[in-house]
């Protein structure tokens, strides 16, 4: 289908590249101008013009290519030295995309505060260095998430970011300047999900620590967390969120509200998510094959696997004609808990073998 293909690094070029490929060619053309002497700048000009409508027209055809089917329904980055497509296939990926535009997903404000609830407990931390004056410093660091889903961090007094926050300390500011990149669990590339949290982080009060126990909260998250009760570890936390910026994979990207992400609940499906999709990659792959050929209308799936799953359907990994890509299948209604779950891929795959367009009869899931 090639709708969220992973095509070779050199044939990956979109809009913004070409834009900018075509600045610098301009600029290098220009400057090559001025170098020359004034009868060879004369003769120079010509190619440098010529260069510069080169540049437009290049950014025109990127335009264009911009608007072919893909992910998002926008193309994604273009593939170029592509096969044209049968009017036959040219309707089935017009018809997937107009299936994809509609199917139910969670809001991003909720797909970002499950990521973070449910990630591993660690990411990179950025702050400004106190060592390189005006350079960004970053480090994997441990967090654990409080109710309004900002990280709550337990510091080394050794650690680099600890002595970052301390200078902005020292230096009459009541918090540091700091970013928390958090990816999805099971992360591996561009195509998975990772929220950067912006904001303030401060020093926690020994009294705001026992208070909100804030130790305990840190343990759910990291049980062997020893450390937490040692006497040159400090608790720190993000107090203040300025920004969230959000990318859920190819083609699901955006920045969302600080007030957004705090008001938004966790997904409470995800919590039991990755025993369910196992259970039905293992055991029921043949049952996901005909529930995209039949709910999405992609015929000849050769794979089809569960790669995220939420109160509202869930990401399906396909492989089709030697592509591979990411599709939504949505539940009919959202699930409301684990048995809710089984009953709608139970409902789903028997609506789909009832339609008879799976390769192969599929076999009734007893999901987990």
């Amino acid at each position: 289908l090639g709708l969220h293909r992973r095509p070779p690094h050199h044939q990956c070029i979109g809009r913004d590249m070409i834009r900018s490929l075509a600045a610098v060619v301009a600029s290098l053309a220009g400057a090559e101008a001025l170098m020359l002497s004034p009868s060879a700048r004369r003769g120079a000009a010509p190619s440098f013009l010529q260069t510069r409508a080169a540049c437009v027209r290049a950014v025109a055809d990127a335009e264009k290519e911009d608007d072919r089917l893909g992910a998002g329904g926008r193309g994604g980055h273009a593939v170029r030295n592509q096969p044209e497509l049968s009017d036959e296939e040219r309707e089935v990926q017009a018809a997937v995309m107009a299936h994809q535009r509609g199917a139910a997903r969670l809001s991003q404000a909720e797909d970002a505060r499950s990521l973070v609830a449910y990630s591993s407990g660690y990411a990179v931390l950025s702050t400004l260095s106190s060592a390189i004056d005006g350079y960004p410093s970053g480090a994997l660091v441990g967090f654990a998430s409080d109710a309004r889903g900002l990280p709550v961090f337990c510091f080394s007094g050794m650690s680099s970011h600890t002595k970052d926050l301390q200078a902005a300390e020292r230096a009459g500011a009541t918090s540091g300047k700091a970013a928390l990149c958090v990816t999805a669990k099971g992360f591996e590339g561009a195509a998975d999900g990772r929220v950067t949290l912006i904001g303030d982080v401060r020093r926690c009060a020994k009294a705001e620590v026992e208070d909100e126990q804030l130790r305990e909260l840190y343990r759910q998250k990291h049980p062997n967390a020893f450390w937490v009760d040692f006497g040159d570890f400090t608790f720190f936390r993000m107090h203040e969120l300025k920004a969230v910026n959000f990318v859920g994979g190819f083609a699901r990207a955006g920045s969302i509200g600080a007030d957004d992400y705090m008001g938004a609940a966790v997904d409470p499906i995800q919590a039991f998510a990755a025993p369910v999709m196992g259970h039905m990659n293992d055991d029921h792959s043949s049952a996901t094959v005909a529930m995209v050929q039949h709910y999405v209308g992609l015929p000849q799936v050769e794979k089809a696997e569960l790669v995220q799953l939420d109160r509202l359907g869930f990401m399906v990994q396909v492989t089709r004609l030697g592509q591979t890509f990411k599709l939504r299948l949505p539940f009919p209604r959202a699930a409301e808990d684990r048995k809710d779950v089984k009953t709608l891929i139970v409902e789903m795959t028997q609506a789909a073998m009832r339609v008879g367009e799976a390769k192969e009869p599929a076999k009734e899931p007893e999901v987990a």
